[in-house]
C-alpha cells in the first residue's frame, strides 16, 4: 500500500483544485461579464485546472511505472 502513497496524494491534489475550479469558475465569469473586472482573475482558475490536468497525467505515468516494477519483480 505504501508503493501506492504518491497515487494518493496527486490524487488528491487533483481533486481538490478541481472543486475550487469549479467553485470559482462561474464567481469570476460572472464578475468579469456584469462588473466589467479585468479577465486576470480568470488565470487562476485556468492555473487550477492545469494543476488537475498535471496531477492526473502524473498519476496515469506514476501508475504504469509502478506496474511495470511489479511485473519485474515477480
Amino acid at each position: 500500500m505504501i508503493d501506492y502513497l504518491w497515487l494518493f496524494i496527486l490524487g488528491g491534489v487533483a481533486i481538490i483544485s478541481l472543486v475550487f475550479f469549479l467553485m470559482t469558475l462561474s464567481r469570476d465569469v460572472f464578475l468579469v461579464k456584469k462588473l466589467r473586472k479585468k479577465k486576470q482573475i480568470l488565470g487562476l482558475n485556468f492555473a487550477l485546472l492545469f494543476i488537475t490536468l498535471t496531477s492526473l497525467g502524473l498519476i496515469a505515468y506514476l501508475f504504469v511505472l509502478l506496474r511495470d516494477q511489479i511485473e519485474l519483480l515477480q
